[in-house]
């Protein structure tokens, strides 16, 4: 059990974020680790046989349960850049961050590539292999990455604002727990309190995350990763068109565009998505917001749409009723 202190500074400073070090990081541990995760069980074929990338020395990075090193989770930032322009971040980590986790390699195993290296050639090879390995593997799920971890962060942005800060921090994960003065989080053995140093805290959504959350309390402010809402639909196939009459009334290019949006999507997204011109597809997404049947929120520069509760409602009658 950790016990992480929150002072009135912190919680004038917590903030969700995403970040694409921390969810490729995520996704290397379920490959190291993935009979347990059978949800993202479609992660590993995706991986190439003979990769082009050091694909050995990600594994070898991230296949330890309590370790995983600070080089490996650097501060997140309110804005995230590409995910190219983060990994290299890696490549220029503070000297201090390498010496730390190159003694800690050294220590848990010293005959480990990575316990050979030096400071500067463990950074930039990590770098360079997270780089490839991200362009490989996880470039072309990027866009329902995003959609995902953006879902979940204006969902509980919503319940921030409705319910307050303590509902959001207890409702993360049920390893989370307020305490009224801050947070327990059920992991690793013993009762460990960590005291407030008034920095805030980073909450942060990933798909690959899997069960349970993780504390990196070295950070500055300290990191909380768990779970998106929604994983699963990382894998779901986008059905062309709904099934029944419901296409019918309402046109079959709004209903099409309806059953891709079981994520929030742009209308560049749909327009490419579903072969359609961007004006086209806007013009149908301003007829189904003002319908009731899908809502939009500002992500950055971005518009994303999505279905609301009605729509599921009505999508979820019309599949009854083709049966």
């Amino acid at each position: 059990m950790i016990e992480l202190e929150l002072t009135v500074p912190d919680l004038t400073k917590v903030r969700f974020t995403s970040d694409a070090v921390w969810e490729t990081v995520a996704s290397l541990t379920l490959i190291n680790h993935r009979q347990h995760f059978q949800l993202h069980r479609h992660l590993r074929p995706r991986v190439p046989q003979d990769p082009a990338f050091d694909l050995d020395l990600l594994l070898e990075l991230t296949r330890g349960d309590h370790f995983v090193p600070d080089l490996l989770g650097p501060s997140p930032s309110a804005v995230p850049g590409h995910p190219l322009d983060q990994f290299a971040r890696i490549a220029s980590a503070d000297e201090q961050v390498l010496e730390s986790d190159l003694r800690t390699l050294r220590e848990l195993d010293p005959a480990s590539r990575s316990a050979r290296m030096g400071t500067r050639e463990l950074a930039e090879r990590t770098a360079e292999a997270m780089a490839a390995y991200w362009l490989a593997v996880l470039e072309p799920l990027w866009g329902r990455i995003e959609a995902i971890t953006g879902a979940d962060i204006a969902h509980r942005s919503v319940g921030l604002a409705s319910d307050g800060l303590e509902r959001a921090l207890d409702e993360l994960d049920p390893e989370v727990t307020w305490t009224g003065g801050g947070l327990a989080l059920a992991i690793g053995p013993g009762r460990v309190r960590q005291p407030s140093a008034g920095r805030g805290l980073w909450l942060l959504p990933l798909v690959f995350r899997g069960r349970g959350v993780m504390l990196a309390d070295n950070a500055s402010p300290p990191v909380i990763a768990y779970s998106a809402r929604g994983a699963g639909q990382l894998w779901e196939r986008p059905v062309e068109s709904i099934v029944g009459g419901l296409d019918a009334l309402i046109g079959r290019s709004r209903a099409a565009i309806l059953a891709r949006l079981s994520i929030p999507l742009t209308t560049t997204a749909l327009a490419d998505a579903l072969l359609l011109s961007p004006g086209t597809v806007s013009q149908h997404l301003s007829v189904l917001v003002s319908a009731g049947l899908c809502s939009s929120r500002r992500d950055g520069k971005r518009v994303l749409y999505a279905r609301t509760p009605r729509a599921e409602l009505l999508i979820d009658i019309d599949a009854a009723q083709a049966r």
